[in-house]
């Protein structure tokens, strides 16, 4: 190794002692150094001229300022992150909650009166088309007929050929049917027995007597009573649906029956009353 020159040794003193100002011999020596020393030509920049030894020491201290600046940076203290942060939500208070509807009940559907009995047969109806009066439940309606009934017994609601009585708010579904027609050359017997063997008829059935007359009544329930009288054929029919099972339970047979005894055929008088 060379021993490092006075100038050297004298600047390096001068950083160590941390001096303000460069004495006069230490000036002189710099300066004259770097007067005789040969200075190298640099063609490009690819090439680097030789640094003398203050290079050095001026990096180091450079290096030493970075190093003090990027550790302030460090142990400063962080500042919370605010770009980009979502916005926090206000909970809903109950005086700007928006009211919330309470379901509102379906509105309960129509439905037909169910009486546990009939009502009284307090009502007289007449009939001059097919000769005869019967009594029948008060709040019915009638319907005459307005043909003559020829053939066989139907339960079409409304047929024109037949007169209907019958509960308003169940209209088809609860009625009385009632029609007669001229024997002609049939027999009693035949008669009776064709419209009880109709598609309308009964599949068994007993004797019935109606205001004198005999005839046939359905069993089992079956709610149709043919008679004849006085060179006529009657048929009476009470139809009731099936869809209410409360309808079967209070006009059934008995009541049929009740019913039944309250007609006279062949009567005079007005048509209705």
């Amino acid at each position: 190794m060379t021993a490092r020159r006075d100038p050297d040794r004298l600047i390096d003193a001068f950083i160590k002692e941390g001096a303000e100002q460069l004495h006069d011999q230490v000036y002189d020596a710099v300066r004259s150094s770097i007067e005789h020393r040969r200075q190298r030509v640099v063609i490009g920049p690819w090439r680097l001229p030789d640094m003398n030894k203050l290079v050095p020491i001026g990096l180091g201290a450079a290096a030493v300022v970075v190093v003090l600046v990027v550790g302030a940076q460090l142990v400063r203290p962080a500042t919370p992150a605010t770009v980009g942060a979502a916005p926090s939500t206000a909970p809903t208070t109950a005086a700007t909650a928006a009211p919330t509807a309470a379901p509102s009940a379906a509105p309960a559907s129509p439905t037909a009166p169910s009486p546990s009995t009939p009502p009284p047969l307090s009502r007289t109806y007449t009939s001059n088309i097919h000769g005869y009066s019967m009594s029948y439940p008060e709040g019915w309606s009638t319907k005459a007929a307005t043909k003559p009934w020829t053939g066989l017994l139907t339960l079409e609601f409304g047929e024109a050929t037949h007169d209907f009585i019958y509960d308003p708010a169940l209209t088809d579904h609860l009625f009385l049917s009632v029609a007669s027609q001229p024997l002609g050359k049939a027999k009693a017997d035949a008669w009776l027995a064709q419209q009880m063997g109709s598609g309308e008829g009964c599949t068994q059935s007993q004797p019935v007597t109606i205001d004198g007359a005999t005839g046939l009544i359905g069993a089992s329930n079956c709610n149709l009573a043919v008679v004849t009288s006085g060179g006529r054929g009657y048929a009476f029919r009470l139809y009731t649906s099936g869809d209410e099972p409360w309808i079967d339970a209070a006009y059934n047979q008995a009541w049929f029956e009740q019913l039944l005894g309250t007609i006279q055929l062949q009567p005079t008088g007005p048509t209705s009353s």
